[in-house]
């Protein structure tokens, strides 16, 4: 392999496969890079052998992308390719959850169990303190409600009609000199602008009520934006914006997370679990993955 490719065996025989496939259907660079989507220099560099350009899982992306754009298909290198790059399979990732799923029970469980300790003797009891405590709060509850209504302010006896409440509902029926102006000038009040997102269908959604889906103003660089929301425990996330000009760091996220992206083209997804997410672009969701890696967006 040539230097900077430092992955393995697996992965030199990857890329001869690509490459002598690409040349045997007299395929140019720059026509691979309209089937795939992945830029020139990116295949320049994968051809050469240097597989160090982007972090180990975009490079098997693009080096798998690339492979299955020529249908250089073989799962069997696809795999050893991965081992070598050091990315985890779908079945680890499948345990890591699971395993991080059952500690989260367990640690709930054992906070439980501590609640019920403090509140229980020796014996499995509740303590006496526990319910003589609960029955004086009781009684002071009882005792505030009845001294409200007796020491409540009594009826007016000045034979007055609107005395009292009675007084206070007529003042607010009567028209008011500044509610009439107000109404009279309409045009006076300060309106507020129109909310961009308001058409929007995702926005009748309660977890959408506090996400922007549509740029900060239609002055911003940055005319696509991408959310990703995750509905199901757990799974990978990573999005690079505009071919490598902007990396967003990715993670392991879960159920319920919301996270918010800006580009000024495009996108480039990884998703762990597909299915485990729903993604928007500029408001409009996106059909469901496929594929563990999309791109998003105008050229």
């Amino acid at each position: 392999m040539a230097e900077g490719g430092t992955f393995g065996s697996a992965s030199d025989l990857l890329v001869r496969k690509i490459v002598q496939k690409r040349k045997e259907r007299g395929l140019s660079l720059e026509e691979v890079g309209e089937i795939t989507r992945i830029k020139r220099n990116h295949l320049e560099s994968i051809e050469s052998g240097n597989l160090d350009f982007l972090p180990a899982v975009y490079v098997y992306a693009f080096l798998k992308e690339y492979a299955l754009a020529l249908e250089v298909a073989d799962e069997e290198l696809f795999e050893n390719c991965r081992e070598e790059l050091g990315i985890p399979s779908d079945a680890k990732i499948q345990q890591e959850a699971e395993m991080a799923a059952s500690g989260q029970q367990e640690s709930q469980s054992n906070r439980m169990a501590e609640l019920l300790d403090a509140f229980t003797s020796r014996g499995g009891t509740l303590q006496p303190a526990f319910i003589v405590g609960g029955g004086v709060v009781l009684l002071v509850a009882l005792l505030a409600v009845a001294f409200f209504l007796f020491t409540a302010r009594p009826a007016d006896e000045s034979g007055d009609p609107l005395s009292g409440g009675a007084r206070d509902l007529a003042a607010v029926a009567e028209p008011q000199d500044s509610l009439v102006e107000a109404a009279a000038a309409p045009d006076t009040l300060k309106e507020e602008p129109p909310d961009p997102e308001a058409s929007l269908v995702v926005k009748q959604q309660e977890w959408a009520a506090n996400t922007s889906f549509l740029p900060e103003s239609s002055s911003s660089p940055y005319g696509k934006v991408l959310v990703v929301r995750i509905v199901e425990d757990l799974t990978w996330v990573k999005v690079i914006a505009d071919d490598g000009d902007r990396e967003y760091p990715g993670g392991e996220f879960k159920a319920g997370e919301v996270h918010r992206y800006e580009a000024k083209r495009k996108f480039w997804v990884n998703i762990g679990r597909p299915s485990f997410v729903e993604l928007y672009v500029n408001g409009e969701k996106v059909p469901p993955m496929r594929k563990r890696t999309v791109v998003l967006g105008d050229e």
